[in-house]
């Protein structure tokens, strides 16, 4: 600024528009500091915004598909509790039934008893076909017998699982039915055994199958779980502010607009000058 020109004071002009700038940026920076966060609005990054977004929207997608594949392993071990309390009721029954196979030690009274026992069990797997269920689902009535499971973010194939639970009741185990099996003769009870015994390697058929279906489960958990870490770092780097580096820029910028306000002051005073010369300073 010429000293001898006091009608637009360039000087004082130049440091208040750095000044303004450097508020902005200070603004900015506050922002930062406040949220946590690198991008807060589209202004801090047009690029950044858009990759933010589409990995948040992934990042959701695999959390959701996370509780999708936990629920479903919930399920299965729900199954598999049933199955395994199943197969003590079949392994008692056949006990019955061997027990009946005698004649030569047996009343007639404790052969009804056991007949009795056999029926009630029976009707404890009935019972559990009817009962046992998962959020209002019945897990045993064949109506999971090909349900399918959103396992990943996209509708693809591969994001896609069925899990199996077949039917199951007292006249199909497996294809085996004990409806017409009793104890209450030596005849019935020798043909009971082999019927029980059939059913119960069906019922160990349909367990390897759970079991198989819930260790599929537990793997896709973890591979989820460990996708939820690897993208959830990724976003942290796109949009998670650098609290050490914010915080350095802000004490900078601090001292330049401290230095920017006495610049200000300072052009401001030259015009003073003027007045020595005209002798009234």
């Amino acid at each position: 600024m010429s000293l001898t020109r006091i009608n637009t004071n360039t000087d004082s002009l130049m440091a208040g528009s750095l000044l303004n700038k450097l508020e902005f940026s200070m603004s900015r920076t506050m922002s930062h500091l406040a949220s946590g966060m690198k991008i807060v609005t589209s202004a801090d990054d047009p690029s950044g915004i858009g990759i933010k977004a589409a990995f948040n929207a992934q990042l959701d997608g695999v959390r959701a598909a996370t509780q999708n594949v936990e629920d479903a392993l919930s399920l299965m071990s729900l199954a598999d509790s049933a199955l395994n309390d199943t197969m003590d009721v079949l392994v008692r029954m056949r006990d019955l039934a061997v027990r009946a196979g005698t004649d030569a030690t047996l009343t007639t009274a404790q052969r009804q008893t056991m007949e009795q026992e056999y029926i009630s069990l029976k009707s404890e797997i009935t019972r559990k076909k009817q009962t046992i269920t998962f959020n209002g689902r019945n897990l045993f009535s064949g109506g999971l017998s090909a349900a399918k499971i959103q396992i990943g973010p996209d509708n693809t194939a591969k994001m896609k699982m069925s899990i199996f639970i077949p039917l199951m009741s007292i006249s199909n185990i497996k294809g085996r039915s004990l409806v017409g099996a009793h104890v209450s003769t030596v005849n019935a009870a020798g043909s009971a055994i082999n019927l029980i015994q059939s059913a119960i390697n069906g019922l160990a058929f349909i367990q390897t199958n759970i079991g198989v279906q819930e260790r599929q489960l537990e793997r896709m958990v973890n591979v989820l779980q460990a996708e939820d870490v690897n993208m959830s770092a990724a976003l942290s780097r796109i949009a998670d502010a650098d609290m050490a580096q914010e915080v350095s820029d802000f004490a900078k910028q601090q001292v330049i607009a401290n230095a920017a306000s006495a610049m200000i002051a300072q052009a401001n005073a030259q015009p003073s000058k003027v007045m020595q010369m005209l002798g009234l300073g």
